[in-house]
């Protein structure tokens, strides 16, 4: 009974190791530009999220939901949805989807928004 339980118990083990995704952190660079020059630093989180699982970053009125994909070869696919909300209301700016090298920085710009988004792998 006692080897049945640890072989059923090494099996679960086995089967959450082996579906268990890589652990990201990204870093993102969120800036308004003005009309008249200059920008602002809007916001520099850092947050870690689970390869392919969605991560949510709201600055203000903007909402950057970002999901991280690792692929084989170290390249990571950015797919994005930023929003702006102005009270009740939400308008979708864009859905870009980006492909970068591990470590590599991915530039978005919409409209007065730049997005700078860097993945590696958390530690």
């Amino acid at each position: 009974m006692r080897t049945a339980i640890t072989t059923l118990l090494t099996a679960i083990a086995i089967t959450f190791s082996a579906s268990a995704s890589p652990a990201l952190l990204v870093e993102t660079t969120i800036t308004e530009q003005h009309p008249k020059g200059g920008k602002d630093v809007l916001a520099a989180p850092r947050i870690t999220v689970e390869s392919g699982k969605k991560a949510t970053i709201r600055v203000g009125k903007l909402e950057y939901t970002i999901t991280p994909t690792l692929f084989d070869d170290g390249t990571i696919e950015l797919r994005a949805v930023i929003t702006e909300h102005n009270g009740k209301t939400a308008d979708k700016l864009a859905e870009p989807r980006i492909n970068a090298k591990l470590g590599h920085t991915a530039e978005i710009q919409v409209g007065p928004f730049a997005l700078a988004t860097k993945t590696s792998l958390a530690k």
